[in-house]
């Protein structure tokens, strides 16, 4: 189970009474029926990417992130490629895409499997992106997830066959999240020939902590603890107001 800084902080807390478990902002629908090799290029324009606008009940920090991949043509068994929060260059929908404020990246170095055309997940838990995952987002904000520069001539997963104007409604969301564009090297209302508009293989969300059967913790930690994280939170939000 992925663990992130804050599940790992109420636990100590509480003397490992409670449990990281995840909450799934915005997955696709669907699952992978195709692959589409990352854009060469070393500039974030050479991308995959969604545009996607938070909830009300923010700030946020993403925790987790999951992304669909494919060896392609590639047995090297390693790869490294890069993934950056950016923000967008409006907020209407098929319209959006990254724009030219990055506020988080980080590069990530990872083992692949060695056979051709093999689909596999990255997961990547807090520590693995940390920039990212370190990064405060607002609430009913609009920001931009890409990946671009990959070492290897990999592959990303999608769900094609989606009508034009319909892709946005193929992702599950929660927690107010939205998705507002699917594009590829920075173009807007990414599709794969004139009939399919893919969604792509992003997942991403948060780490909660809840309470272990049978704990003996008083209920007086856990809202302590809970007044400890909002005010980090919050505090950091502050840091970031004007966005």
């Amino acid at each position: 189970m992925k663990k992130s800084y804050v599940a790992t902080i109420v636990s100590l807390i509480a003397g490992q009474a409670f449990a990281a478990t995840s909450t799934t902002w915005i997955t696709p629908t669907g699952s992978s029926n195709s692959n589409a090799n990352l854009p060469a290029g070393t500039t974030y324009t050479s991308n995959f990417g969604i545009a996607f606008t938070t909830g009300s009940d923010g700030p946020f920090n993403m925790d987790w992130l999951t992304l669909g991949l494919s060896t392609s043509t590639v047995t090297a068994g390693t790869a490294s490629l890069k993934v950056a929060l950016r923000n967008t260059n409006n907020t209407t929908a098929y319209s959006a895409v990254a724009g030219t404020t990055e506020y988080a990246m980080d590069t990530v170095t990872f083992s692949m499997p060695t056979t051709t055309a093999t689909n596999f997940n990255l997961e990547l838990d807090a520590a693995e992106f940390p920039n990212i995952s370190g990064y405060v987002m607002a609430a009913n904000t609009t920001y931009a997830l890409i990946v671009y520069n990959p070492t290897q001539n990999i592959g990303l997963q999608r769900h094609t066959g989606y009508a034009n104007g319909t892709t946005n409604d193929f992702y599950t969301v929660t927690e107010g999240f939205t998705v507002i564009d699917t594009f590829r090297s920075n173009s807007a209302n990414y599709s794969n020939n004139s009939s399919s508009f893919p969604t792509l293989a992003f997942s991403f969300g948060e780490m909660s902590a809840i309470p272990e059967p049978g704990s003996l913790v008083s209920l007086s930690v856990l809202v302590s603890s809970a007044a400890f994280l909002r005010t980090r939170r919050k505090a950091s939000a502050a840091s970031i107001s004007g966005c």
